[in-house]
């Protein structure tokens, strides 16, 4: 074997060696991260389904609870009330199937007796009402089976909140969440409501894993409650039922709570997958993700090829480097060969920093010097490409190519860096948005487009290639150009419209044409004490390389952003850059062309477009909305009773058809109840005349069959081009709430009654007992202390009879209340055989109750100072009350014709509990008093009704 070919062989194994193991490491380093990406994107999708699930079953579980705390409160023990809070739980929330509470023997009034196999109950007579949805219409029904079912068992056992596991029920599968209720620590019953699972397996089969991945979800028992691929198994067929290890230990996980992941043959496709199962906490569901293995870890597969690709080139480029070195050696000397011998033997071990010995005779001399320097020049950058490679292998991304290299090896060392950029510039970004996705910010898109197999990490890999390919080859041509005429650059650099900037590496701007100075306000001077980053409004504070990597990697190399003029005014440009050489060095020139009118074209075009379509959809959207809804919309015209223009498909639900009233057969008036007609004419004549935009009325109207609708009618006015008008709006049966509404009104009065009556009632008992314990004293002031204390209190039981005896509960016959006052205070107060006269001049006026409440105790308390004191030595005397309305003040007078009052009393400052009362009392009711002592006493006092 020749010594050359030896050289040969030893330098390509001994750099081949070097190349296979950095590279290997290499190699297992990435794809190892890429499958632990893949498998983390999983978990995550798992994991944030999984979070949503529960959410939606924690805010279930809340309605159950809030309805628990009410019963808990609820006090009044009516059966009616309660079903008519579960009623209104059910038409607020449509996303519930049912909602009930369910009541121990006699534990809600006592009375069950009283309900056996009444409406909504059973034979027990238990309070057990069920309001669901189940046959569309919301209906009520006695539950059942919850003398041996978990949704009732669970809870009474427990004492805590349950969530049972999936069932059908009326062909509903469906799941319960049940609260306890207690009262004075004692079950008591439950509330619960019940929420159908269908909504589960439309969410969950829109969700795509990978290309053919899916997702389903299965109860805590492992019962499948949602299969995108099984349907015939939902409700029924358990994960055991499949007979497949792994998964029936993915389902021991799951009944314990936990999260996980297995390695199995899916039984439904038969493929290889990996399935990701996360814990849904409420309820101890579990949420499960299915994705195929080849797919998950496709783009490793290619990654790995690709480097191989790339690292095979490497080993053979160094080859022909070796076979080059050993071709320059022509002299078979046999020290020279030995010497050639012992650095190859060297190198083979790994020893690179061998050389040959240059004591040798004169005329060979330079062989061995010269082998000495061409090993020191290949040795060099293979250390330095093996110490590249082994810091990016290691993770180091920032490593780069530290020695000035020349020729084919600088060629190497710029395609190392150039890999160590892109791959540092893809990892970043592939960082950047998985912490991204695990803040829960999925808006970040990938910035940053690698090359060959990294599309694991980013899509449009191909795109990328071929605009960097693209840039490069336009950039060699501008450079090319360059070269050959700085003259044509001159001339062109000048003459185009575009403004033109010229640039180094730093951003730090070199030249720019006349064209820029006049239309960013700059003079020339001043733009060259400028940086490209100072003009650029939408890159400020960027680094300017940043900026031109982003630029040299756009498909088109174009790349629209925002120039700022010197007085600070914006304005879009398209920028269009090229690398080029520039007095002996790099520089970028970026011709800048303003965009303003072709965005505002755009924007408007776009606009246009999108109202267009908007408009479309959004018209059979509501076409489509109003036929099936319960709003009928009608368009009449200005005209005698209203003929109709345009009348919804749905005026069926009226009886009647579109054709009755487009063919004026009919027109609106006809069908408007008489008794109502009149004042709806006159209601849209004054919204006419009045020109306001809106109309909202409720009237009467005819069915074709006869019956009696109740509507509620909202009108707008349009007026056309032309200036005509007509009227368009929707009316919407309204029947069933006029129903309710009077029921409740009735329910309020009957309310309104009883607490009246039981105050008055309290208040009298009050009265009594007061009137009692007077007796237990023989001191006179204590006993009149007591006895006014009780004319008190009965001044405010009489209030609360008249507002119970009212029709409308909220105010005072005042009049019949101030006889009714002072007939009682005639009787209470014992003046011997004295005469003694009480008048009342009341005006027929009825005054509200925190009006008539302090009125009546300060009428109780002068009235009664009268006939103790006003009267000592007389044997008659009078006493009036006189109330009259002045405008929208009233005025009272309280007069006897006694001894009067003492000009040395102030009533204002006195020590009487009774004149302080009464002070207090105007003040309430922001009133005024004044005294007149002249002829007997007099008070007078001003008040307007308070609101």
């Amino acid at each position: 074997m020749t010594i050359k070919t030896k050289l040969i062989l030893y330098i390509v194994v001994s750099v081949f060696l070097v190349l296979i193991v950095s590279t290997a490491v290499s190699i297992e380093t990435v794809t190892e991260q890429q499958k632990e990406l893949a498998y983390l994107q999983s978990v995550e999708m798992a994991r944030d389904y999984a979070n949503q699930f529960d959410g939606d079953m924690q805010a279930n579980m809340a309605i159950a609870q809030t309805i628990a705390k009410t019963m808990e409160m609820y006090t009044a023990a009516d059966r009616n009330e309660v079903n008519n809070i579960l009623k209104n739980v059910l038409e607020t929330d449509p996303s519930l199937t049912g909602v009930y509470v369910g009541y121990e023997p006699n534990a809600f009034d006592g009375k069950d007796n009283e309900y056996i196999n009444a409406q909504y109950h059973d034979s027990t007579g238990r309070f057990i009402p069920y309001w669901n949805t189940i046959q569309g219409k919301i209906r009520v029904e006695p539950l059942v089976n919850y003398d041996i079912q978990d949704y009732y068992q669970l809870p009474k056992i427990t004492h805590e909140n349950t969530v049972t596991e999936p069932y059908y029920y009326q062909g509903i599968f469906m799941v319960s969440y049940d609260v306890p209720i207690f009262k004075d620590g004692e079950f008591v019953g439950i509330a619960g409501v019940d929420v159908s699972l269908d909504y589960i397996g439309d969410v969950v089969s829109d969700i795509k894993a990978f290309e053919t991945g899916y997702a389903f979800v299965t109860g805590n028992t492992g019962i499948l409650v949602s299969h995108p691929e099984y349907k015939e198994g939902i409700g029924t067929h358990t994960l055991y039922d499949f007979g497949n290890p792994e998964i029936s230990k993915s389902a021991d996980d799951i009944k314990k709570g936990r999260g996980g992941s297995v390695e199995t043959i899916d039984p439904v496709t038969g493929e290889e997958v990996i399935m990701f199962y996360e814990p849904v906490k409420t309820g101890n569901y579990s949420f499960v993700l299915v994705v195929p293995k080849e797919e998950m870890f496709a783009g490793v597969t290619k990654l790995r090829n690709t480097l191989v690709i790339i690292s095979t080139i490497s080993i053979c480029f160094m080859g022909i480097v070796s076979y080059l070195i050993a071709t320059s050696i022509t002299s078979p000397i046999d020290e020279i060969v030995e010497n050639f011998r012992n650095i190859a033997q060297d190198a083979v071990d790994g020893k690179l920093d061998t050389r040959a010995k240059t004591d040798v005779e004169r005329d060979f001399k330079e062989i061995p010097i010269g082998l000495n320097m061409i090993l020191d020049a290949v040795i060099a950058p293979i250390r330095e490409s093996i110490r590249v490679t082994n810091a990016l292998a290691k993770g180091e991304l920032g490593a780069r190519t530290e020695l000035e290299l020349k020729g084919e090896f600088k060629h190497l060392g710029d395609t190392l860096d150039d890999f160590a950029d892109s791959l540092n510039n893809i990892i970043a970004d592939s960082n950047n948005v998985l912490t991204a996705i695990q803040n829960n910010d999925f808006s970040r898109n990938v910035r940053v487009h690698g090359m060959g197999d990294f599309n694991i990490l980013t899509e449009g890999i191909e795109e990328t290639r071929n605009s960097l390919d693209l840039a490069i080859h336009e950039q060699k041509k501008a450079e090319k150009a360059l070269r050959d005429s700085e003259r044509k650059f001159r001339t062109l650099f000048e003459s185009l419209n575009d403004v033109i900037y010229l640039t180094d590496l730093e951003g730090n701007i070199l030249e720019v044409n006349e064209i820029a100075c006049k239309r960013m306000g700059y003079s020339h001077d001043e733009f060259l004490s400028l940086t490209y980053m100072d003009i650029d409004a939408s890159n400020r504070g960027k680094d300017f390389l940043t900026v031109l990597k982003k630029l040299c990697k756009m498909k088109s190399n174009l790349l629209e952003t925002i120039h700022m003029r010197k007085d600070g005014t914006v304005f879009p440009v398209e920028l269009s850059s090229r690398m080029i050489g520039f007095d002996g060095h790099k520089a970028i020139i970026t011709i800048a062309r303003d965009i303003s009118k072709r965005k505002q074209t755009e924007e408007e075009l776009k606009k246009y477009a999108d109202e267009l379509k908007h408009s479309n959809e959004l018209k059979e959207e509501m076409e489509s909305i109003i036929n099936n809804s319960p709003v009928i919309a009608f368009k009449w015209k200005t005209e005698t009773d209203w003929p109709v223009e345009f009348v919804s498909e749905n005026i069926t639900k009226l009886g009647y058809t579109v054709e009755d009233f487009t063919s004026n057969r009919l027109k609106y008036a006809d069908i408007i109840h008489p008794d109502d007609s009149e004042r709806t004419h006159l209601h849209i004549s004054n919204y006419y005349m009045k020109k306001e935009a809106e109309l909202n009325y409720e009237y009467r109207i005819y069915t074709k069959s006869g019956d009696i609708k109740w509507v509620d009618e909202r009108t707008f006015t349009r007026r056309d081009n032309y200036g005509r008008i007509t009227l368009q709006g929707i009316i919407l049966d309204i029947t069933e709430r006029k129903k309710v509404e009077e029921a409740l009104i009735q329910a309020e009065n009957i309310r309104k009654k009883e607490i009246h009556h039981r105050v008055k009632n309290n208040l009298q008992v009050i009265s009594s007992l007061l009137y009692l314990a007077s007796d237990n004293f023989e001191e006179q002031d204590v006993i009149e202390a007591f006895l006014d204390s009780r004319n008190r209190v009965r001044s405010m039981a009489l209030i609360h009879e008249e507002l119970y005896q009212s029709n409308d509960m909220t105010s005072v016959d005042f009049s019949d209340y101030t006889e009714k006052l002072m007939t009682y205070l005639s009787r209470s107060c014992k003046n011997g055989k004295k005469d003694i006269k009480l008048v009342s001049k009341i005006e027929d006026v009825f005054l509200n109750v925190d009006t008539a409440v302090p009125l009546g105790m300060i009428i109780n308390e002068l009235v009664s100072n009268s006939l103790k004191h006003a009267f000592p030595e007389m044997e008659e005397g009078e006493i009036s009350v006189e109330l009259k309305v002045l405008k929208n003040n009233f005025l009272l007078k309280i007069k006897d014709n006694g001894i009067g009052i003492s000009q040395d009393i102030d009533f204002r400052n006195t020590e009487s509990l009774g004149l302080q009362l009464v002070t207090t009392l105007v003040d309430q009711i922001d009133g005024t008093i004044e005294l007149n002592s002249i002829h007997g006493t007099e008070f007078i006092i001003n008040f307007s009704e308070r609101n």
